[in-house]
């Protein structure tokens, strides 16, 4: 019997998705914005973890683009938050 992703399992993997790779662009983008330090642990991780994700991005569906958004909109705003505070 095949093991087939349901949505939910599509939905979770998009949000890791997103936001690792939101997480990923704050480290690339550190020299010009104000970021998290380069964490020499986490973000070898984090492009490993993305590669092993390559067959849900080939070939997205509904439920893992939804996640992917919401992961990565989730990270950027934490990042935003943490950056310049959260509003008064």
């Amino acid at each position: 019997m095949p093991l087939i992703p349901g949505p939910a399992w599509l939905c979770t993997a998009g949000l890791m998705a997103g936001s690792t790779l939101v997480y990923l662009l704050t480290v690339m983008l550190g020299q010009l914005l104000p970021s998290w330090p380069l964490n020499g642990f986490f973000t070898p991780l984090a492009v490993v973890s993305l590669v092993l994700q390559a067959p849900y991005v080939r070939r997205p569906a509904g439920p893992y683009t939804l996640g992917a958004v919401l992961g990565g909109a989730a990270l950027l705003l934490y990042w935003l938050f943490y950056c310049y505070g959260w509003p008064t």
